[in-house]
This record gives structure tokens, C-alpha cells and sequence, in this order.
């Protein structure tokens, strides 16, 4: 089992849920959990059972204690909370995603994994149908994962390099667009959200059908990612 949890980083198949956080969303949302490990097993149910009684039993039957040395050589850095889990990487394809009722959440080469993962846990609490990537960012890894408290479990969520045709409307974050607060979205639209420096590329703003822009403050030239999809994601609820 310990080699198991060594091996998810570079195993397609499994993902790897660090952080107690990560695993309490990923159980709640239907995830295939093959090990929990921990250093520390009575401090991990004893977090659950404040945080998420309801996964406690669950977590219970799939732990398993370390020594000290064995947990420092899966975990050289701190986690924020006792847990390393491994769970089956769920099959989703970019047509899964495009099926999925409601705004597709589209982003366009995001460059930093933790600001992925919160603009995909914004996504899930928002409602939206599910969240395709562009680009080669995973957003399946362990940092993604981890920055979404494990909600790519919760909507179809898988990365592509291309944007497929759809018929869906497609609704393009840009400065130069109608102001969000004018209208909503549409209730079906993929919302392409683009890189906090560039935007989104030349290709993908022609490919759209309307471009709506969040109102700021004079001089205030960008919003973080995961702020931009919040704000795009609430504009009419």
C-alpha cells in the first residue's frame, strides 16, 4: 500500500488526494479511494469527525498508519493536514464535459496549478455544468487537486488542447466586452476565462460569440483567475 501511494503521481489511472480536505470532498462526490495513509491515525478521524462526520467510517476502513520514516519519505513537505489517499482517476472526456447541463467553465492555459484548482472549487460551488482546461496544464494534479479541496470530483472536469466545436454559446472574459452586470450569461454558455497577464488568445476571442468584461477600477489592470471566475460564475445569482 505504501508503494501504491508512491506510485499515484506518475499513475494516469489514480490521482493522489493530499490533505484531509481534498479527501473529505473527493468521498463525498462519489471517488473510488483504494488507500488512505496517514502518521497519524487518531488525529486524522479525530479532524474528520469535527469537520466531516460523514466520511469518518468510510476513511476508518481504508487507513493505514506509517512509522515517522516511512511518512517523510512520501511526504518531504508539510501537508496541511495528516492524509495522503489514492483514488481511481475518474474516465471524463471532453464530450462528458460538453454534456453536462449548464456553464461549462473554459480555462485557456492557466499557468499556475493552485489558481487552477481554485477557479475549478469556485466552479463546483457555483453550480456549473462541469470545467474543461486548454492547454497542458492537468487538472487532476496533486497541487490542483488540492487547491480545489478535491472538487474536480464533484463536475465533469478534464483538459484538451484544442477547443472542440459546440453549439453551445460561447462567452469570451474580455476588457473590451458588455459589461457582465448588463445581462446574464447564458444559461448553457462554455465561459472561457483566459491567463491573468494575456487573456485569451486571438483564436479562441474570434471563435466567440459575445465578449463580456467585469467592471474595475481605473488602473486596476486584472483580477486572479479564480476572482474572475467567481465573479463571472455569481454575476446573475
Amino acid at each position: 500500500m505504501v508503494d501504491r501511494v508512491a506510485a499515484a503521481r506518475g499513475d494516469g489511472a489514480c490521482v493522489r488526494l493530499e490533505g484531509a480536505h481534498t479527501l473529505k470532498h473527493a468521498l463525498r462526490f462519489g471517488a473510488d479511494i483504494e488507500v488512505v495513509a496517514t502518521d497519524d491515525r487518531r488525529r486524522l478521524l479525530a479532524l474528520l469527525a469535527d469537520v466531516a462526520p460523514d466520511v469518518v467510517e468510510e476513511v476508518a476502513a481504508r487507513v493505514v498508519q506509517l512509522s515517522p520514516a516511512r511518512w517523510q519519505r512520501l511526504v518531504p513537505r508539510p501537508l496541511p493536514s495528516p492524509s495522503l489517499a489514492v483514488a481511481l482517476r475518474p474516465e471524463v472526456t471532453v464530450s462528458d464535459v460538453l454534456r453536462a447541463p449548464g456553464r461549462i467553465l473554459v480555462l485557456d492555459r492557466p499557468r499556475h496549478l493552485g489558481n487552477l484548482g481554485a477557479a475549478i472549487r469556485v466552479a463546483a460551488a457555483a453550480g456549473a455544468g462541469g470545467v474543461l482546461t486548454l492547454g497542458p496544464a492537468d487538472p487532476w494534479h496533486p497541487t490542483a487537486l488540492r487547491a480545489a479541496a478535491g472538487l474536480q470530483f464533484a463536475l465533469p472536469t478534464t483538459g484538451t488542447e484544442v477547443l472542440p466545436i459546440t453549439d453551445r454559446p460561447i462567452v469570451a472574459l474580455d476588457p473590451g466586452g458588455t459589461p457582465l452586470h448588463e445581462a446574464p450569461l447564458p444559461s448553457d454558455a462554455l465561459v472561457l476565462v483566459g491567463t491573468e497577464r494575456g487573456g485569451l488568445t486571438d483564436a479562441l476571442l474570434t471563435r466567440a460569440d459575445e465578449r463580456r468584461a467585469i467592471a474595475m477600477r481605473t488602473g486596476v489592470s486584472s483580477l486572479n483567475l479564480a476572482t474572475a471566475v467567481a465573479v463571472a460564475l455569481y454575476a446573475d445569482r
